[in-house]
Formats: C-alpha cells, sequence, structure tokens
C-alpha cells in the first residue's frame, strides 16, 4: 500500500464523529465496551461497529479480559494528533465564523 493510501485509511478510521469521540476516550486510557458506550452515549452496538475500523487500520489493539474485551490505542502518536486536530479544526476554522465567510 503506497503513503497516499496509507494517509487515507488513517483518515478514514479518525473521519467520523463517533469514531473521534471514541479515540478521545481511550487517548485517556484503555477501556472495554461498557465503558466506551457509557462515555460518548452511544448504543453498544454502535460502538463495536466504530472500533472496527481503527482497528483494521491498526490504530487500535484488543485484548479479551473475561468476557470483555479491553482496547487501547497502539501508539501514543494518535493522542498527539487528536490534540492537534482539537488546535486545528476550531469553530474559526476556514474563516468560518467570521461573518459566516469562507475564505
Amino acid at each position: 500500500m503506497g503513503r497516499h493510501e496509507v494517509q487515507a485509511e488513517f483518515l478514514q478510521a479518525v473521519g467520523q464523529t463517533t469514531r473521534l469521540r471514541i479515540l478521545e476516550v481511550l487517548a485517556q486510557g484503555e477501556c472495554c465496551v461498557c465503558e466506551i458506550y457509557q462515555a460518548i452515549g452511544e448504543e453498544q452496538s454502535n460502538v463495536s461497529k466504530h472500533l472496527a475500523i481503527p482497528r483494521r487500520a491498526g490504530m487500535l489493539a484488543a485484548r479479551r479480559e473475561g468476557g470483555r474485551v479491553v482496547y487501547r490505542l497502539r501508539d501514543a502518536r494518535v493522542s498527539e494528533f487528536l490534540r492537534k486536530l482539537h488546535e486545528l479544526a476550531r469553530g474559526d476554522f476556514l474563516g468560518m465564523g467570521h461573518e459566516g465567510m469562507v475564505i
């Protein structure tokens, strides 16, 4: 897989609201699915579907703990990416918020 394909897969893994919220929870430390869906207020089945995408992209590690599956970020740089994204994509991103004009 080429560089751009890898980058596109990474962006797809983070490019959805529910997945971003899940990744932000996991940036705080490892969690089981039950903790994640409670933290973000989504249904367990929806969270499980969304977890599959960043897991397939190699961003998450999972392990069984009894009847639970516990997830964690595989690389601390994902947390750094989320912090940088938060800094970059605020309400004034691309000129939004400046009299409704897009620059």
